[in-house]
């Protein structure tokens, strides 16, 4: 796999990674009771699901991706997280 930041492509897609980085970390920091919401309920879990699936039947490796973060993201929020 050929990476250049002068593809036009690659460009696009480093700079919509960085774009939703920046917008995931505000709205963490402005509103972080969503996200503890979000693994706290069932409805939440429900959602959390379902954008896995959708991603997933986009791209399974995005599907994936997004499931094993989320899955360390909800250790973490129930404070069963094992650090070796």
């Amino acid at each position: 796999m050929n990476f250049s930041l002068k593809d036009e492509k690659n460009r696009n897609l480093l700079v919509g990674l960085f774009s939703l980085l920046v917008m995931l970390w505000l709205v963490m920091f402005a509103v972080p009771d969503l996200f503890i919401n979000l693994f706290d309920t069932a409805l939440g879990n429900l959602i959390l699901i379902g954008f896995i699936i959708l991603a997933g039947m986009n791209n399974m490796i995005m599907g994936l991706g997004l499931a094993v973060i989320f899955v360390i993201l909800f250790r973490f929020s129930k404070g069963t997280a094992v650090i070796f």
